[in-house]
């Protein structure tokens, strides 16, 4: 069982993270600003929930998991890098879009919404 402290110190860890802008944040302000206030705060307990999958994952032993076997990490590290890579490629290729260009966001519902904003993606 894990400590009190240990675990209030983590969850306070986690809401800092959470509270830091980042891709997150400019999903729920941009569909706050296009849909308006129920689509935001939608998008925001999506985003939690998210969070709160990682947190929960973390905190169950994904650690552990990947310290008896090295092999799980080192894929997920090298997968990761090699999505990081396709990101960048699709940010530099010949014809692209800029992340920055304003678009109109279509009004998607609710559940959507929220499934979306949770994804690990986002």
């Amino acid at each position: 069982m894990v400590p009190t402290h240990d675990l209030l110190l983590f969850a306070g860890a986690a809401l800092l993270v959470v509270l830091t802008p980042g891709p997150n944040m400019i999903y729920v302000l941009s569909r706050s600003i296009s849909q308006g206030r129920r689509a935001g705060v939608t998008s925001l307990l999506g985003v939690v929930a998210g969070f709160l999958v990682h947190m929960f994952a973390a905190a169950a032993g994904l650690t552990a998991l990947f310290m008896a076997v090295p092999l799980g990490y080192e894929l997920l590290k090298w997968l990761g890098a090699a999505y990081l890579v396709f990101l960048a490629w699709q940010a530099v290729k010949p014809g692209a879009k800029s992340p920055f260009e304003t678009r109109n966001l279509p009004d998607d519902p609710p559940l959507k919404l929220l499934r979306w904003a949770s994804s690990p993606i986002c």
